[in-house]
């Protein structure tokens, strides 16, 4: 009997719908204003539904120069750092001196290369020499095939050490190099700029030792940068390349920057579901630093997608989340997490956490928040 009892009562159980076997989830905090109350007076709520979002698509961005822009410059050499010329934040010019550089290899190759061209200078004008004697039948065949052959070899050996030379600087730099009057060592030499721009780092000291392939200068263009926005996949359909951008940083909140879509990638990262938005972006008082997070709005191509809206006032930090006051009877509302996707001019599209015909707060949620910190207190 008892057995046949235990039986009835685990069928029992098993049969029951869900909502009395589940494990009980814990609720979402109630909150209740008093209809007299000044706070009360001060909620606002409007019910939500599907609209066409407006005609911005919004996307959270990262800051960084334009690639062509920027510069790493390296010795190319292994040198000692014998003086440092410009500071970091320092506006430079193509081809303007950074620091200078010593290196007795250098040294050695430009020593080399003097004297070959020099031997070789020489070996002509004997050469030249023993034709015109020749000519005037002073001088024989085989004096001239002698300076020839001199000739010759001291010009091999001159382009071995240009060769050499043009390794170690840059080519348009070895025409230039000549015995110094001056003073100055033929083993230094300058570390120049490649193109205008901002000295933005500088890892020398004097006297310290960098090798060839070390990246001791970075010098950037920050006129104008880029701006990658992530762009949710569903959204590619109204942007189009030429696309109106207006970005907002956090550094700068009343300030917005205009920008152009030039790029949208080819590819859509797996993990986000979001495509890469390249936006040109000018930059003439460098606020817009490398590395910055930024928002991005970019205007569409169409009038939108239809999509389950909600106000953007009516969205709220809570606990690190966005979220949501709904009132579920009057006076009595709770708070909700969403998940929010893109943005129009005051609308915000809701992906998860709403349904069509809830009621949410737009104005007041200040307070309910106070409210939600004092219950959890």
């Amino acid at each position: 009997m008892r057995r046949h009892l235990f039986g009835l009562c685990v069928a029992a159980v098993l049969l029951a719908p869900p909502s009395v076997w589940a494990v009980e989830q814990p609720a979402a905090p109630v909150l209740k204003l008093d209809p007299r109350s000044e706070s009360d007076h001060q909620i606002k709520v409007v019910t939500i539904g599907k609209k066409r979002l407006g005609d911005l698509i919004s996307a959270t961005a990262t800051i960084e120069p334009d690639p062509r822009e920027v510069a790493r410059v390296t010795p190319r050499i292994r040198a000692r750092v014998v003086r440092l010329i410009a500071d970091p934040g320092q506006r430079v010019k193509p081809g303007e001196p950074l620091a200078i550089l010593s290196s007795i290899e250098l040294g050695q190759a430009k020593t080399e290369y003097l004297k070959t061209r020099a031997l070789t200078d020489i070996a002509r004008q004997h050469l030249e020499r023993e034709e015109s004697l020749y000519k005037r039948k002073v001088a024989s065949m085989k004096d001239v095939l002698e300076a020839r052959a001199a000739y010759d070899t001291a010009f091999a050996q001159y382009q071995a050490a240009r060769e050499t030379l043009s390794l170690l600087i840059p080519p348009s730099e070895v025409a230039r190099v000549a015995w110094s009057t001056a003073g100055h060592s033929l083993s230094d030499f300058a570390l120049t700029s490649p193109i205008a721009g901002t000295l933005v780092k500088r890892d020398l000291i004097v006297g310290q030792m960098v090798s060839g392939d070390a990246e001791v200068i970075t010098v950037m263009n920050l006129d104008h940068v880029w701006v990658l926005a992530n762009v949710f996949e569903h959204d590619l359909a109204a942007l189009a390349v030429g696309a109106a951008a207006q970005i907002k940083v956090e550094a700068w909140p009343e300030q917005t920057f205009e920008g152009v879509v030039s790029y949208l990638s080819d590819t859509v990262d797996p993990a986000t579901r979001t495509v890469q938005a390249r936006i040109d972006v000018p930059n003439p008082e460098h606020r817009l630093k490398p590395g910055m997070f930024a928002h991005a709005e970019i205007r569409t191509s169409g009038g939108g997608r239809e999509v389950l809206a909600a106000p953007a006032s009516a969205i709220y930090e809570v606990n690190g989340a966005k979220a949501v006051f709904v009132q579920t009877a009057p006076h009595v509302f709770t708070v909700r997490p969403v998940v929010l996707g893109s943005a129009g001019h005051e609308e915000v599209e809701v992906l998860s956490g709403l349904q069509s015909g809830d009621q949410v707060v737009t104005h007041g949620g200040l307070v309910l928040k106070a409210l939600l910190v004092n219950k959890g207190d």
